[in-house]
């Protein structure tokens, strides 16, 4: 039997490739098979190591703050001329959840790191997002100014401050620079689709924050040079896609489409028997165009068997088959704490 594992990582316990290792060793502890290692991701965490070990590329270590202004050390990938940047490697949702202090200025300073050292095309990962600045931060990073009704320059803005935009001073110090937003998601950038109504809860946002979150971004799109309202994906990594595209131009794609493409992905599921996918939590946000939906739509097109393995699965069907990790025996945090070894013995059940 040929089988094909195409995961996303399971956020904060394990990446990709982990989660590949450990299916394929309780798949072949319990039986034999062909099989196939895909680590994949759909624009977020983890996204730019894909594909840079497709095209082989290299890694720099770059200085730069996470969300909230810690200094810290986080990677870019490189390859020829181009720059592969994940958001989530400075701007990454943590324990702490706090999105109205909460700012995308590391993922600014990652790509100012990246155009100092002669990058000319930059492919920007855009998930896994602690913030909902609408890039806000990033810009200010990168030299645009955001002032408040005083005329004063707001400092690193953060959610809280979307509301305090009163005016917008632009300095281009990318000129020149062809960007790529890698999207998992759809979603405008605001309304009851939109990043804040969406999304800003699981980083920490309340009814009234959120509620003030969309009204922010309502409010900066407004200052931006183009109208980005009705834009698909404007609203992934908290707004941040909004904020550069109506910026700096460029094309917004989906994170997978670009994987899938380069990892030949539908002529890879076409010639196997099953395909095993899988996230840290597949739940209605799924549906809205992340990985295991996408490969199970491609499973769908060729009439290929599709198994969802999954930290936590909430309250969805997907695929022919799905397993958790957490379930009525195993606890979310026992889940967390256990998940290599709870992910061998899950994957043991797949040929029986």
């Amino acid at each position: 039997m040929k089988i094909l594992i195409v995961p996303d990582s399971f956020k904060g316990t394990l990446t990709s490739k982990q989660v590949c290792s450990c299916i394929e060793k309780g798949i072949l502890e319990n039986g034999d098979a062909e099989i196939t290692k895909l680590p994949f991701a759909d624009g977020g965490e983890g996204f730019a190591e894909c594909l840079s070990e497709i095209c082989n590329g290299d890694k720099l270590y770059i200085n730069c703050s996470d969300i909230y202004g810690k200094a810290i050390e986080a990677a870019i990938y490189t390859y020829l001329d181009t720059a592969f940047i994940d958001c989530a490697a400075a701007s990454g949702l943590q324990k702490k959840k706090d999105v109205m202090n909460a700012t995308s200025y590391g993922t600014g300073e990652l790509i100012k790191a990246a155009v100092l050292k002669g990058f000319k095309h930059i492919i920007l990962g855009l998930g896994g997002s602690g913030c909902c600045d609408g890039g806000t931060g990033a810009l200010s990073a990168l030299g645009v100014k955001f002032k408040d009704i005083y005329g004063e320059i707001i400092e690193r803005p953060r959610g809280k401050d979307l509301e305090n935009i009163y005016a917008v001073s632009f300095t281009n110090i990318v000129k020149g620079i062809d960007f790529t937003y890698a999207c998992d998601v759809n979603n405008p950038l605001f309304g009851k689709n939109g990043a804040a109504y969406i999304f800003a809860p699981q980083k920490g946002a309340s009814k009234q924050n959120v509620t003030c979150l969309d009204y922010g971004l309502q409010i900066l799109n407004a200052f931006l040079p183009k109208d980005v309202s009705k834009t698909n994906g404007a609203g992934a990594a908290g707004g941040l896609c909004a904020g550069f595209y109506s910026v700096y131009g460029g094309k917004i794609r989906s994170g997978f489409d670009i994987l899938a493409q380069a990892y030949r992905l539908e002529e890879r599921i076409k010639d196997t028997d099953l395909v095993i996918t899988g996230e840290g939590k597949t739940d209605s946000q799924t549906f809205m165009g992340k990985l295991p939906y996408k490969v199970n739509e491609l499973c769908k097109k060729y009439g290929k068997k599709c198994i969802v393995i999954s930290g936590i699965i909430d309250n969805v069907k997907l695929g022919d088959r799905m397993i958790s990790l957490a379930d009525d025996d195993t606890t979310i945090l026992q889940a967390m704490e256990n998940s290599a070894e709870i992910l061998i013995n899950k994957a043991k059940l797949i040929l029986q």
